[in-house]
């Protein structure tokens, strides 16, 4: 299985843009975070995570997304993993969301989202000072970072995590990697 500092590498060399390797980063740590819940395979998880958009920025569209990114990662990782990140983009792949890996993906993918959009509009921009009440609050409001799509992270609750837990799951996951976030 690949190691965490070989997939960022893998990850670095497709994709440029610092933001968008943070995501992945954020993804990896929230997944890492879900299946220490969950008592999976918390390297396998974050590789994932980490892993998921590896294709975004050579990619034409949702269309092609995670189809080049198995192209890249064929051979590097179990099957297990490729399947996890064609499902997270199943509205094109058609691959369904059937297995807990597939629904970590896909609640972690959004739920990172939220959660940094919680950080940025709080005076210190920290994640540290960002309290799981305050992500509670804005999930239910839809103007608040409309990108985010709720349904994606309701994922959790098919895992047996309700979502206010999980909502703390990926607060605390993101918190681990707070420096490597710049957050």
């Amino acid at each position: 299985m690949m190691q965490r500092a070989e997939a960022l590498e893998l990850v670095k060399g497709h994709v440029s843009k610092e933001g968008n390797v943070k995501h992945m980063i954020a993804v990896g740590a929230v997944m890492r975070e879900t299946a220490s819940r969950l008592g999976r395979d918390e390297d396998l998880w974050e590789v994932t995570g980490i892993l998921h958009d590896i294709d975004f920025e050579e990619c034409h569209g949702m269309e092609d997304h995670t189809l080049m990114a198995c192209d890249i990662l064929r051979k590097k990782v179990p099957e297990e993993v490729l399947q996890a990140i064609l499902a997270h983009n199943s509205e094109a792949t058609k691959v369904p969301v059937d297995n807990e890996l597939k629904r970590g993906l896909v609640a972690a993918d959004a739920v990172s989202g939220l959660v940094l959009a919680c950080t940025l509009v709080i005076p210190s921009k920290k994640l540290a000072d960002v309290k799981v009440k305050s992500v509670i609050k804005k999930f239910g409001n839809k103007d608040f970072a409309r990108g985010v799509d709720r349904q994606r992270i309701m994922c959790c609750e098919q895992l047996g995590i309700p979502r206010d837990d999980f909502l703390q799951v990926a607060l605390d996951g993101m918190v681990k990697r707070s420096d490597e976030l710049g957050l």
